[in-house]
């Protein structure tokens, strides 16, 4: 690859795709729902045949495994996930952990009838696809991002999603550093290594449960290009 390649790394936080389709959704009998912070979509061992239409709040994605869990990304208002048009019937090798992050308010879609809302409005088609496209681009980008980017990335990463999205106008976080490396697919090592690096920095303060952040330019500052240019 060249020196200039242009390049566009997905955001880990996914959001304003389908604003304008709440009116579809309501028009197929879908009724809205208010799930509380903390809350979990899925369960593990049970599978999953509804999809979720965020009307206001936050979701976060991992994938559960007999040997751990692994955070994925975030779903704000205006999208729907997971996107499925058929009953799966069989476990696979790994669990789709939906919780909630934010008090949240959602429809919950049935698979079958998200399909059928996909066949006979294509402009909703389109904006789902869109969607979609997006969130595999962030696979392919998640998969790099923990080859070959510092674990100090990856953490700044989160930090500035929660600063700027899931709590704005506050610079207090409410993450112990154990449920921020988890967030982060950091281990405790890599964790207190990269809190270390950020206090001496003065860009952050640790107390319990709880992380400030002093200097939000000098935290973007180690996020990820596609961060920078995402928020």
């Amino acid at each position: 690859m060249g020196e200039n390649a242009p390049h566009i790394i997905p955001s880990i936080y996914l959001a304003n795709y389908l604003n304008d389709f709440e009116d579809i959704i309501i028009k197929y009998g879908m009724k809205k729902k208010a799930f509380k912070k903390g809350e979990y979509l899925t369960q593990y061992g049970v599978i999953n045949n509804t999809a979720y239409y965020i009307k206001k709040g936050i979701m976060h994605l991992s994938l559960g495994h007999e040997q751990g869990k692994k955070s994925l990304n975030f779903f704000g208002p205006g999208t729907v996930f997971p996107v499925g048009v058929e009953v799966h019937e069989f476990r696979a090798e790994y669990e789709m952990m939906l919780q909630v992050v934010t008090d949240l308010e959602a429809y919950q879609i049935p698979y079958p009838v998200l399909k059928k809302i996909v066949q006979e409005n294509g402009k909703f088609a389109g904006e789902l696809l869109r969607e979609n496209c997006d969130f595999i681009g962030y696979m392919f980008f998640d998969t790099i991002n923990q080859t070959f980017e510092p674990c100090l990335t990856r953490i700044c990463d989160v930090l500035y999603l929660y600063l700027t999205k899931v709590h704005p106008m506050h610079q207090q976080i409410p993450l112990t550093q154990a449920e921020l490396a988890s967030i982060a697919g950091a281990s405790q090592a890599q964790m207190e290594r990269s809190i270390k690096i950020l206090r001496k920095e003065e860009i952050l303060d640790t107390s319990r449960k709880r992380i400030t952040i002093l200097n939000p330019q000098k935290l973007l500052a180690h996020c990820t290009q596609g961060m920078r240019d995402n928020i």
